[in-house]
């Protein structure tokens, strides 16, 4: 990953940690720091002009986040907030130049990471428009909890993650653990066979 690439070069820097809940950055400010994530979960979601939020994306460890608004040198397009308790590294345009300029390869390994990420949200975009909701919302089950299985994720947040509903969602959820794909664990659940959950035909969600 590019940060951990970019991690001995960093000189001078500002830290912060944010509660879950805390806003990053809001969609329409203007970048004026790299963010790096050392710790915890940011949500990158939209809200609409009707006030519908849509959540696009979750960073975690050693995630760069706001970065191609960074160097396209324009304002955020969407908003960010902590997921959990995060603690994030912050680095200025003068800093982020110096690095770079001292260490050209690394320049090699922003656009990799820039291309990689831009790669993942033209495939998600695709996704969301080529699959049910019940599939969409399947995967964004599996997806989530295996790349964060400690967080405790609600059902608000898999809708708009998966482009859902909360009721949807609740509904599925229930037919689900009915069908003992998944198990509820108190406020959370478990996803008891991820490759039947994958795969699961399209009946069994009516």
């Amino acid at each position: 990953m590019f940060y951990i690439n970019v991690k001995p070069h960093i000189k001078h820097k500002t830290e912060h940690t944010y509660k879950r809940g805390q806003i990053i950055y809001n969609e329409g400010d203007f970048p004026q720091n790299l963010y790096f994530i050392e710790s915890g979960m940011i949500g990158l979601f939209y809200i609409s002009e009707s006030g519908k939020e849509t959540f696009f994306r979750v960073f975690g460890k050693n995630d760069i986040l706001g970065h191609r608004s960074f160097f396209a040198e324009e304002a955020y397009h969407a908003s960010t907030i902590a997921l959990s308790q995060t603690s994030v590294v912050r680095i200025s345009k003068e800093e982020c130049s110096r690095i770079c300029s001292e260490n050209p390869l690394l320049l090699r390994d922003l656009v990799k990471s820039i291309s990689k990420d831009l790669g993942k949200v033209e495939l998600r975009m695709a996704g969301l428009l080529d699959k049910s909701t019940h599939k969409r919302i399947s995967e964004s089950l599996v997806f989530l909890k295996l790349k964060y299985p400690e967080y405790v994720w609600t059902r608000k947040e898999i809708a708009e993650y998966s482009g859902s509903t909360f009721e949807t969602v609740a509904r599925v959820m229930t037919i689900l653990e009915k069908n003992s794909y998944i198990e509820k664990d108190g406020r959370d659940f478990k996803i008891l066979d991820h490759e039947k959950l994958i795969s699961i035909p399209p009946n069994d969600l009516l």
